[in-house]
């Protein structure tokens, strides 16, 4: 059987995460050159936590609009947040701490949703 689809933008938006390398703070997503950019820019390759979850909806769908209000979804199932802003900000907030505790942090959101599923 087929998992959800929220399911499988979460397990996509981990692997973004979990490379070190592919995760970055204070901004949705990254060019190789440090250089903000949209999550679903074909130039983006690193990604915070949420911007992660918009690009692996993109990844999954192929459509900007649906990617985020998927991204939101995901992030409420994630958070228990009652509104995909809330979990927007409660994503962002936990990301956005110190480069260490963050990513563990993050790592442990996204493991504790899929634990769940």
């Amino acid at each position: 059987m087929a998992k959800p689809i929220l399911t499988q933008i979460i397990e996509r938006a981990r692997t973004y995460v979990a490379n070190r390398s592919q995760w970055t703070r204070y901004t949705l997503a990254l060019t190789r050159n440090n250089r903000d950019c949209e999550p679903t820019d074909a130039k983006a390759v690193r990604f915070c936590a949420y911007g992660a979850l918009v690009r692996a909806g993109f990844d999954l769908i192929g459509d900007i609009h649906q990617a985020r209000q998927l991204a939101g979804q995901a992030a409420m199932r994630m958070t228990g947040r009652a509104s995909q802003e809330e979990a927007y900000e409660t994503i962002y907030t936990l990301n956005d701490g110190t480069p260490k505790s963050s990513r563990e942090a993050v790592l442990r959101l996204f493991d504790a949703s899929l634990a769940r599923a």
